[in-house]
């Protein structure tokens, strides 16, 4: 795991990447910048009201300065940011008490700029491996052990106390710094945690969409492949028919006026044949697939098994006169039952039940399945292989699909195939 969690690029977890996000340096200054005007303005206008020596308030100005300076690179370079921050709070707790203009001593480890130490431990925590992160607590402790000895007795620094007092302050002193530190340590390590959860998250999201990406690719070069072929089976089929035909009459009387025409037909025929195999190979992703017959309403049956045997109680009528249908119509009939089916299998339920009625009337065929699903759902297949490709499929021959259903009742899907022969082949 990278100890530079939050060192990297700005997450892009569906918030607004704004300018900080996009710049973790320029965060870090601002922060800096932050602490610095009330904290450290604060601290160097203390030393300077300060009646001490003025070697000790240059020494502790300087330390103050270089402790507000180092959250500034903080997350960048941690170790070093960390490092002289530690250094800077050993230099304030080993100088000798400060006198203000009232002539009071305080210790310079109680200047507010003290408190940016605390941010330097948590940061250390948060962004630092394990290994490093306990070296920083124990230097931390140890920064926390030397304020504690120093301060360890108020007389040395001014401030008079009988035993009763003494006791409570030590107490209260080791168990308040101690307690300090290890708090923002174990927040630091906290919000490691997090931001390792939270990467992992983001890391799982990117390679889902990966995979739902790589998926769509292959349903869509399924789905070319597929229409290929049904293109060379339907389209391909009706230009050599008119070919042929086109051949045959010509050849029944090569003298006729019409032979000529007849001649161009046929030549027509060949050239659209020709390129049609070309746009084919175009479409196709392995031109050397083993080709199968396109199905149709003749196998039916066999579909109704598989779809039984995967745990569908399944009915299926039929009513009317049976029709002869052209190819595009018959493959486009048996692709909406099976699209249908295929449907009650993913979400019918887990003991799924569906009716399947054929409708042979006048003028149509009229295909309508019915499950015992949940009801309306929304197609998320939006590659063309779900309600969206059925319908697209049966307008190209002069159909409609119908959808619909109710809550808790079911969902049923209803398909208008016409016999007309004058529509598309």
């Amino acid at each position: 795991m990278n100890s530079h969690i939050d060192a990297g690029p700005p997450p892009t977890d569906g918030r607004r990447d704004g300018l900080f996000r996009r710049n973790p340096a320029l965060t870090d200054l601002v922060v800096a910048a932050a602490y610095a005007i009330p904290l450290g303005l604060v601290s160097l206008r203390l030393l300077q009201l300060s009646e001490s020596s003025l070697v000790w308030r240059v020494l502790a100005g300087v330390a103050v300065v270089v402790l507000h300076a180092a959250t500034a690179f903080r997350r960048r370079w941690p170790r070093l940011a960390f490092g002289v921050g530690a250094g800077m709070a050993m230099v304030l707790a080993l100088l000798p008490p400060l006198q203000d203009a009232a002539g009071n001593a305080y210790p310079a480890f109680a200047l507010p700029s003290i408190l940016v130490f605390g941010v330097l431990v948590f940061t250390a925590a948060r962004v630092l491996d394990a290994r490093a992160g306990w070296a920083c607590l124990a230097v931390a402790l140890a920064v926390a052990a030397v304020v504690v000895v120093r301060l360890w007795n108020p007389q040395v620094w001014g401030r008079p106390s009988d035993d009763g007092e003494l006791i409570i302050w030590r107490a209260a002193l080791t168990l308040g710094i101690t307690a300090t530190i290890l708090c923002l340590w174990a927040l630091g390590r906290l919000a490691r945690v997090r931001d390792a959860y939270v990467a992992e998250l983001r890391e799982k999201s990117e390679r889902a969409d990966a995979d739902r990406a790589r998926e769509r690719a292959e349903a869509a070069r399924a789905e070319r492949d597929r229409i290929s072929r049904e293109l060379h089976d339907i389209v391909s089929h009706s230009l050599a028919v008119m070919v042929s035909q086109a051949e045959g009459g010509r050849l029944s009387d090569p003298a006729a006026p019409a032979a000529a025409t007849f001649a161009t037909i046929s030549r027509i025929g060949r050239e659209s044949l020709r390129d049609m195999r070309g746009l084919l190979g175009v479409l196709r992703s392995d031109v050397a697939t083993e080709r199968v017959p396109q199905p149709g309403l003749a196998d039916l049956p066999a579909l109704v098994s598989r779809v039984r045997a995967a745990g569908v109680e399944l009915v299926d009528e039929a009513s009317g006169g049976r029709r002869r249908l052209r190819p595009a119509a018959d493959l486009a009939a048996y692709r909406v039952v099976q699209e249908a089916l295929t449907n009650v299998l993913k979400h019918a339920g887990p003991a799924p039940e569906a009716r399947l009625d054929l409708d042979w009337q006048e003028d149509w065929l009229v295909i309508r399945v019915q499950d015992s699903g949940p009801g309306p759902r929304v197609d998320d297949d939006r590659g063309g292989a779900g309600l969206e490709g059925m319908r697209e499929r049966l307008q190209i021959i002069g159909g409609s699909l119908e959808t619909g259903g109710r809550a808790g009742q079911g969902f049923t899907l209803t398909a208008t195939i016409p016999y007309d022969d004058g529509s598309l082949p």
